[in-house]
């Protein structure tokens, strides 16, 4: 991620540093780099995947993240691309998991899109192939 960094915007800044927190498990650090007012939004239905549906404010998004790390172990999260326009990046990578719950794995392609006000995060969703993901967790 360091040679994405060199030419990224104080936007783009911003949310490759919440991945690289993700990647070392400083869920703190995220939750102090979005608005109080965030929801994250996450395409699988929340009665197959615990981690699914929307999640409003701070207390949402670190249920989001309790519910992921509960049921799920990350075997890749990788990122590797991203744009970006006036208040929004889009950002495109893999996430390998296995399910605690089925013990099945998958990796996963998936575009999330970010929306900032006033220089923070407000919003993020994530896109990726809800089909394979419940299958998953089924």
């Amino acid at each position: 991620m360091e040679n994405l960094e060199v030419t990224a915007s104080k936007q783009v800044q911003t949310i490759l540093s919440l991945y690289e927190a993700f990647g070392v498990g400083d869920i703190p650090f995220i939750l102090d780099h979005v608005s109080e007012k965030f929801v994250w939004t996450d395409p699988t239905n929340p009665a197959i995947v615990p981690h699914g549906g929307r999640h409003e404010h701070k207390e949402g998004f670190l249920q989001f993240f309790k519910n992921l790390g509960d049921n799920t172990d990350t075997t890749l999260f990788a990122v590797e691309e991203y744009a970006e326009g006036e208040n929004v990046v889009m950002v495109t990578g893999k996430h390998g998991i296995i399910s605690k719950k089925t013990g099945k794995a998958d990796t996963f392609e998936w575009v999330m899109v970010w929306k900032f006000e006033n220089g923070q995060p407000v919003s993020g969703r994530s896109y990726y192939d809800t089909a394979r993901a419940e299958l998953a967790y089924t």
